[in-house]
């Protein structure tokens, strides 16, 4: 979901900067670069160490999340290519699904806002798996609420952990550079600038489906 519907890298750094100057450390932009796309509380356990408790961990998770709604509520606008590439593929009777390592709340507020929640037939967040990215977990149960062999399945992502996390689940994957350098996705079966470059027949390609 983020950096791939939408562009919403800048304000969830700007979210992490801002929780974590309130509990007195410092964020940087490599920690960001290193950790986009996991969880939150694993990227704040990363940020203030291990000896801190699990409680803390879970509530300044929360306040990053709603700094970050808070911010970027009046900002989200669809990536290049998002909405045709989505219908396209909808009209086509392709299953669609969002797998995010972020909270409900983020999901359900970049849908509404992109009036594009409907196309979907299953959303997976970071409440539905106990394993964030890397790990396979919200692919894998993606597929399986959509009936879906994961090798006949492309995930669409930004980040090298989105990636490697569709390659452990034995998926195809086509990685975008709207947050990472090319060289830093070399895992991915295609990589583009954006969605804009997609086309159904590359799709269709990656899974060697007769194209029309």
């Amino acid at each position: 979901m983020d950096g791939v519907l939408a562009d919403t890298g800048p304000i969830h750094f700007e979210s992490w900067v801002k929780m974590a100057k309130e509990i007195g450390v410092k964020f940087t932009r490599d920690l960001f670069e290193q950790t986009f796309g996991q969880q939150s509380p694993t990227i704040t356990r990363k940020l203030v160490g291990s000896a801190i408790d699990e409680t803390l961990i879970l509530q300044w998770s929360n306040l990053k999340e709603s700094y970050y709604r808070e911010m970027v509520k009046d900002k989200l606008e669809p990536l290049p290519g998002v909405i045709n590439i989505i219908k396209d593929l909808k009209s086509k009777g392709f299953k669609l699904a969002i797998g995010s390592s972020g909270p409900s709340e983020n999901v359900e507020l970049l849908l509404t806002t992109l009036k594009i929640k409907d196309l979907f037939d299953v959303i997976i967040t970071a409440a539905e798996v106990k394993k964030g990215k890397p790990e396979p977990d919200v692919f894998l149960v993606a597929a399986n609420f959509l009936d879906i062999n994961p090798k006949n399945c492309v995930v669409i992502e930004d980040a090298p952990v989105g990636i490697q996390a569709a390659n452990n689940a034995g998926m195809k994957s086509i990685a975008l550079t709207t947050t990472h350098d090319k060289k830093e996705l070399l895992a991915a079966n295609l990589i583009v600038q954006d969605l804009s470059f997609v086309t159904i027949s590359d799709i269709k390609k990656l899974l060697d489906l007769e194209i029309e």
